[in-house]
Parts: C-alpha cells; sequence; structure tokens
C-alpha cells in the first residue's frame, strides 16, 4: 500500500466513527462507568457463614447418614479391588506359551522343515543318496547278504 492509500483507508475510518457517534448508538464511557459501580454497590457481598444444624436430630441422621455413605464407598472399592486382583486363569503370554510347548513336543522329533524343502525334490534323487553298485556282489563278499540265521547252541542257553 502507498501512503495515499494509507490516508484514504485513515479517513474512512474516521468518517465511520463520527456517523457512530452521531447516530447515538456508542455510549459514553464515564457513564458506563458509573452504572456498573452503582450496580456493585447494590449487590450483597459474598462470605463464609458458618453453619450448624438447628436440632441435635438433624445433626445426628446427617452424621449417620455420612458413616453410612464411608462404609459403602468401602465396600465398594473392596468389590473393585477384590475384581481386579482375582486371577482369572492363564494370560495371553500363558496361553502364547503352551501353545509353543505343545506344537515343539509334536515337531521336535521328526525335526524341523523348512517351507522351500520341496523345491529340493527332484527327479533322481535317490540315486544321489545311494551308493551305486557295479553288478551283482559275488556271494562270500557281500558284507551285505543277510546269513541265514544259525539256531542258538545249548552252550549259549545255559
Amino acid at each position: 500500500m502507498t501512503h495515499r492509500d494509507d490516508e484514504r483507508l485513515k479517513e474512512r475510518f474516521q468518517g465511520l466513527r463520527a456517523e457512530t457517534r452521531g447516530s447515538g448508538a456508542v455510549p459514553d464511557f464515564g457513564a458506563l462507568m458509573s452504572e456498573a459501580r452503582r450496580e456493585a454497590g447494590e449487590r450483597p457481598e459474598f462470605e463464609v457463614v458458618e453453619g450448624g444444624a438447628p436440632s441435635g436430630r438433624r445433626s445426628l441422621r446427617h452424621r449417620r447418614a455420612l458413616r453410612a455413605g464411608a462404609w459403602a464407598s468401602a465396600a465398594i472399592a473392596a468389590a473393585v479391588t477384590g475384581l481386579i486382583l482375582v486371577d482369572r486363569g492363564p494370560s495371553g503370554d500363558e496361553d502364547f506359551e503352551q501353545l509353543v510347548a505343545a506344537y515343539t513336543s509334536q515337531t521336535g522329533s521328526s525335526g524341523w522343515n523348512s517351507p522351500t524343502s520341496g523345491l529340493l525334490e527332484v527327479p533322481g534323487i535317490d540315486l544321489m543318496r545311494s551308493v551305486p553298485s557295479i553288478g551283482e556282489p559275488l556271494r562270500g563278499l557281500d558284507p551285505s547278504a543277510s546269513r541265514a540265521p544259525q539256531p542258538p547252541s545249548e552252550e549259549n542257553n545255559g
């Protein structure tokens, strides 16, 4: 904005202010303050007043009600505490530990197999896991050939 724009804006605001004062919509500040002081003087001041029951019966009833309320509050607090402290069974962590223990006992004897171990099973893998042989073994030289079981002798039995 230029200096000329500032001056024009200032003149407009002064014109609006003069119109508002001339219309009587803006009250005098001194008149407002004197009215506020007068209203404040008419209101009573607040103070603390010591209270007491006019009769002993009312006071006794009041004390009994307070005592009953105190006992009821204590009973409710004890019940809530009891509900919080009562064991409601295994927690989520304990359930998880039991699940893991059951799983490991079932799969522990067979060993772990990776999800991709089936990809290693290719045609002809049984040839890779066996010892190759050439021809038929000779009768007496093959240690894997089973010999006919011999009946136990009487010397070993007795």
